[in-house]
């Protein structure tokens, strides 16, 4: 049944000899040379197991309604790509909080991977063709990564809880420094952002979209799209 255009996955037992504890993990079979290999394991989680019963009882899970705000998920719901419309939030400081409206966020969350995040302009439900910005966030990166030292979250399981704490852990974290890109246009220190997020607050103003920092790939400079992170994309 192996073959380049069949999809394999192989389950593990492993059972310790002193405690007799028994672990499942699943493993990827992946072609190499003219053989296969298998790829790294990960533990299962419940819905691995229920996913299992279903299949060997020849039943299928119920359906379910996939929340609206939820643009792409893989079956175990561990790996999510989610959006948040633009909204009012508290952007924090080590010794002031100012409450400003954010543009459309876009969270990325990959099973084993840390949670990234991303702007985006107007407030569309963002498709493969929509570009990505730099998150007018502290403590960003142009992947999108955070410094969050003062914000731990829980292991992701794709659930509604899960989907706010992650929100919580980009948006309420203490901004202590900027990360290696700037959270808006011309804007380059920590004070600089401090004062541009203070102005904001005060007029009530939504966040200036041309102020967004464009993500960019390589040398070409061309812009990113939310494609680069779906399937067969290249970020």
């Amino acid at each position: 049944m192996l073959g380049k255009r069949t999809e394999s996955i192989a389950i593990l037992v492993h059972r310790n000899s002193d405690t007799r504890i028994v672990e499942v993990t699943s493993h990827k079979v992946v072609p190499a040379g003219g053989s296969f290999t298998l790829g790294a394991g990960r533990l299962f989680n419940q819905q691995d197991k229920d996913a299992m019963l279903d299949v060997f009882a020849g039943t299928q899970s119920a359906l379910q309604m996939v929340p609206d705000n939820v643009i792409a998920r893989d079956a175990s719901c561990l790996s999510m790509i989610w959006y948040k419309k633009a909204h009012m939030a508290t952007v924090r400081f080590r010794k002031a909080e100012y409450t400003v409206k954010l543009p459309c966020l876009v969270f990325i969350k990959m099973e084993g991977e840390p949670l990234r995040v991303f702007a985006t302009k107007g407030n569309a439900r963002p498709t493969a063709d929509t570009t990505l910005y730099v998150a007018p966030l502290g403590n960003i990166n142009v992947d999108g990564t955070m410094c969050g030292g003062n914000v731990r979250t829980k292991d992701f399981d794709g659930s509604a809880a899960a989907i706010a704490a992650n929100e919580s852990f980009a948006i309420e974290a203490t901004s202590t420094h900027l990360g290696n890109a700037n959270p808006a246009k011309g804007i380059t220190t920590q004070d600089a952002y401090q004062e541009f997020i203070a102005e904001l607050s005060v007029s009530g103003k939504a966040f200036p979209t041309k102020s967004l920092v464009p993500l960019t790939a390589g040398y070409e400079r061309n812009k990113l799209t939310l494609a680069a992170y779906l399937p067969g994309g290249a970020a």
